[in-house]
């Protein structure tokens, strides 16, 4: 879903990521920007990635980890 959002009077899309787990790392990936990925290390807290092609595009996301759907999904309702 993107949303859009003015900031100083321009727009600016948001994209929403997906985010998995590789090891101690939360990878962070964009369905509408390929080149686009943010990593953090759960554990020393070191972050690191590769920005999107478009410096204007807002990237957000979150990561439920395997077996915590259910539970996730109950807060919502």
């Amino acid at each position: 879903m993107n949303i859009d959002f003015e900031i100083d009077g321009h727009p600016q899309a948001m994209h929403t990521c997906e985010g998995r787990r590789e090891g101690d790392w939360i990878v962070f990936t964009c369905p509408h920007c390929p080149e686009y990925e943010n990593r953090i290390n759960f554990r020393t807290k070191e972050r690191k990635g590769r920005p999107a092609a478009d410096p204007d595009v807002l990237h957000n996301g979150t990561f439920v980890p395997t077996g915590l759907e259910q539970v996730e999904g109950n807060r919502s309702n």
